[in-house]
């Protein structure tokens, strides 16, 4: 049973992703990213993991408003830091982190804990490319990895194959009753 008078601690997963100032040396863009780091320790949380930062081109140019003046940029040091902290003290982290005129942008999620890993969806190959062919050789084929497979896209041009596919998708009932 929870007393009126304490208060429990709810400690999320979090992950910031930053992109530094490119003028920054690599040793420099390492410091801020310990004393962001350090700056979540200061506030209770825990590190979990981390990705150096490191010189990354960005995939647009980005404006960042330093001293009422617009500066453009098209490369930075990316990085990124997981950790454990309260709700509460991760709106008092995100306004450090936009004071500094150092840093070009940032994005804070919640996120689990568990190491998560992006990967490729599986190839994706269209009947139509496999149809009208004779020998048992596989065709050279253009496999679209990041399209996702809709049953309505298939067309089938090989006569056999679309006697298999119609009795598969709807097979024929029947017409003779007893």
């Amino acid at each position: 049973m929870i007393n009126e008078n304490e208060t429990t601690v709810d400690n999320r997963i979090y992950e910031i992703s930053f992109i530094f100032d490119n003028k920054l040396d690599e040793e420099t863009a390492l410091t801020k990213s310990n004393a962001l780091k350090q700056s979540i320790a200061t506030l209770g949380g825990s590190f979990i993991s981390e990705e150096a930062p490191y010189m990354r081109e960005l995939a647009y140019e980005m404006i960042r408003v330093v001293n009422n003046v617009n500066i453009r940029f098209n490369e930075g040091y990316f990085g990124w830091i997981k950790f454990e902290l309260s709700g509460d003290k991760v709106k008092e982290f995100e306004k450090a982190i936009k004071l500094d005129e150092e840093v070009v942008r940032y994005l804070v999620v919640a996120t689990v804990r568990e190491n998560t890993v992006f990967t490729k969806r599986a190839p994706v190959i269209k009947v139509e490319s496999l149809a009208g062919n004779d020998d048992d050789t596989i065709p050279d084929v253009n496999i679209d990895t990041t399209a996702d497979a809709d049953v309505a896209d298939v067309v089938v041009l090989d006569p056999v194959a679309e006697a298999i596919v119609t009795e598969t998708v709807a097979p024929e009932t029947s017409k003779e009753t007893k």
